[in-house]
């Protein structure tokens, strides 16, 4: 007799969570308690009635469910009433918690990690355009906070901006530098972008849509259903753009209730904050660095993402560890010194010298595609103020070590 009145006693409850939220977040502690003791009778009072265990067994499920939910309700109002942004709550959000709390369960750690670095670059521009700083959950949904992320429609950097976009928004793309990649640059020109998105749209949801498929094909979807609210949108959209919002939302939720769930950051092995920029008069060569001041290249291309071929440009800030610059102030003029001697060759770094004989056939395009070579450079290190070659004539080549 027990065990059904506290069984009823619980249908009474669970009808009235449905009715409540209220009631639900004040007696949840009295709930648990009645499944603890519906769970005792089953194992002790009462071991042969199988059909109450099934009734227990399923209303504590259920429970566990709701409970969950509601934890989920209360902290994306919590989150709703600190931001500008609109936080939701819905089956869509749900989903997608569920989802990073489960199948993608190892994303959250290594952001938590990354965003040490990544995200007082972000909140400082944010806060400068007076921006919403939870837009810098975006470049998670994004890129993973990852500067070398390429998308494959070349969308690329830690915001994903394509080639178009980015050069519409200052950021400059050459053979030797792509500004997509510079965790500042970048950050300025997303910046700008969502000042311009919010500027047509008024409205954060529809600016994060915008944001994924563009604002002239969310605008178009506005006008042709009449609609200006995300949600009532979302049906009409592609599916990627469907997901983006949900996604979104559920990457701040973790990021901000990670200790709720317990999950902590991993560590990723990289000081970020023991950093600083330093400029050089002239190119130099990341490999000179890892030279003189024994320093793992794989660093300073992870500190500057944006620089491809490996060379620090004239007067162009690079990121280098702190002990790193301390060496390179103090020992300025040797290393200058030291870096006019390599580029005269008096000294070699990671190249060797080699005595090339020409030989019937050969005309200076080949030697340098089989040496991985430039021609001009052949030309520059034998003084050469033509391309014709005679047979027997004698070539100087640096060959670099990792060629051979």
């Amino acid at each position: 007799m027990k065990l059904h009145a506290i069984i009823v006693n619980l249908f009474f409850l669970l009808g009235y969570t449905y009715s409540s939220s209220n009631f639900v977040d004040t007696n949840i502690n009295y709930i648990d308690s009645v499944i603890k003791n519906i769970k005792h009778f089953n194992e002790t009072s009462i071991p042969n009635v199988s059909s109450d265990s099934s009734i227990a067994d399923t209303i504590g499920y259920k429970l566990e469910i709701d409970s969950a939910e509601v934890i989920i309700k209360k902290n994306l109002k919590l989150l709703n009433l600190s931001s500008p942004i609109n936080y939701e709550y819905n089956p869509y959000v749900l989903e997608s918690i569920n989802r990073y709390l489960v199948k993608d369960k190892n994303l959250i750690p290594k952001m938590l990690s990354l965003s040490e670095h990544y995200f007082p670059i972000f909140e400082q521009q944010l806060d400068r355009f007076q921006l919403p700083l939870e837009l810098k959950y975006l470049a998670i949904v994004e890129s993973s906070l990852n500067p070398n992320s390429v998308s494959k429609s070349g969308a690329s950097g830690l915001w994903q901006f394509i080639y178009s976009t980015g050069k519409e928004y200052g950021l400059n793309v050459t053979s030797y530098i792509d500004e997509r990649k510079d965790p500042l640059k970048s950050t300025i020109a997303a910046c700008e972008y969502f000042t311009y998105l919010f500027e047509i749209f008024d409205d954060w949801n529809l600016v994060l849509a915008a944001y994924n498929g563009g604002p002239g094909y969310v605008k178009r979807a506005m006008i042709k259903y009449d609609v200006d609210n995300y949600w009532d949108l979302r049906k009409h959209l592609r599916k990627e753009t469907q997901g983006y919002v949900p996604t979104f939302f559920a990457i701040s939720y973790l990021m901000n209730f990670h200790k709720e769930y317990n999950i902590s950051k991993i560590d990723i092995n990289l000081n970020f904050a023991d950093n600083d920029t330093i400029s050089f008069q002239r190119q130099v060569p990341f490999y000179l660095l890892k030279d003189r001041f024994c320093i793992d290249e794989e660093i300073i291309y992870y500190l500057n993402p944006s620089l491809k071929k490996g060379l620090a440009l004239p007067n162009d800030p690079i990121f280098l560890p702190n002990d790193v610059i301390f060496d390179i102030v103090r020992n300025e003029k040797y290393f200058y010194e030291y870096l006019e001697r390599v580029n005269k060759k008096e000294i070699l770094v990671n190249e060797k010298r080699q005595i090339y004989v020409v030989v019937k056939g050969d005309c200076l395009s080949t030697i340098a595609r089989n040496h991985n070579l430039k021609v001009k450079d052949i030309m520059d290190w034998n003084k050469l103020d033509t391309d014709r070659l005679a047979i027997l004539d004698e070539l100087i080549l640096y060959i670099p070590i990792n060629n051979e």
